[in-house]
């Protein structure tokens, strides 16, 4: 499971599903940036991240208010989506098109606000992004690969296909190094994010 023969096999397999989650993250990014994006929806989604950042901004220790709540939220909900993949990939696959959307159109609301967009991404993105991001991306990538797993190994059964279970099997014991690595990384973007991108940000 640890040996590096067995990680780099695990990676082989699953970088297909990686590839295929920034593909999707970026496509909700393209769509939530669009005059057609669902604004109903995704004013409802900013209103959650506004009473987060609202939690944080009224809490007497706002830094440690924002690593705990960040920290929480994310690890949650990336846990999610790779257990809950598990039903036809659906869940990852929302989570990555959902929340590309979000960002998309935020993004697109501050450049029609006259933002600094450069800046923005620069200081109010990247420093946590470039953790939180791939730990998201290699979470619901496993997630995705657990349900086409699962249905490969349903039909491969069905149809008496020999060893149709062992990608499952393979998924799942290879999930165990990736939840290590999502939650340690996601860990560490929590940390930037509480207190670089905080300070950044700061008026």
């Amino acid at each position: 499971m640890f040996t590096r023969q067995g990680l780099l096999l695990s990676w082989r397999e699953t970088r297909p599903y990686f590839i295929f989650a920034v593909i999707l993250f970026f496509a909700g990014m393209v769509i939530g940036g669009t005059p057609n994006a669902p604004t109903e929806y995704l004013e409802s989604q900013l209103q959650g991240i506004a009473t987060l950042s609202n939690s944080i901004k009224n809490s007497d220790t706002p830094e440690i208010m924002a690593f705990l709540l960040i920290t929480a939220n994310n690890i949650f909900a990336s846990l999610m989506a790779m257990g809950m993949g598990i039903i036809a990939g659906i869940m990852p696959i929302y989570t990555l098109v959902a929340n590309g959307m979000v960002l998309g159109y935020l993004l697109s609301q501050f450049s029609e606000s006259g933002e600094n967009m450069f800046m923005l991404i620069v200081k109010g993105l990247l420093p946590h992004g470039i953790l939180e991001l791939p730990a998201v991306f290699l979470a619901c990538a496993f997630g995705i690969r657990f349900g086409m797993t699962l249905i490969r190994g349903v039909f491969g059964s069905a149809f008496g296909k020999k060893e149709p279970w062992q990608p499952f099997v393979r998924t799942a014991t290879g999930a165990l190094p990736a939840i290590i690595v999502v939650v340690v990384l996601l860990l560490l973007g929590a940390v930037v994010e509480s207190t670089v991108t905080f300070w950044l940000m700061k008026p």
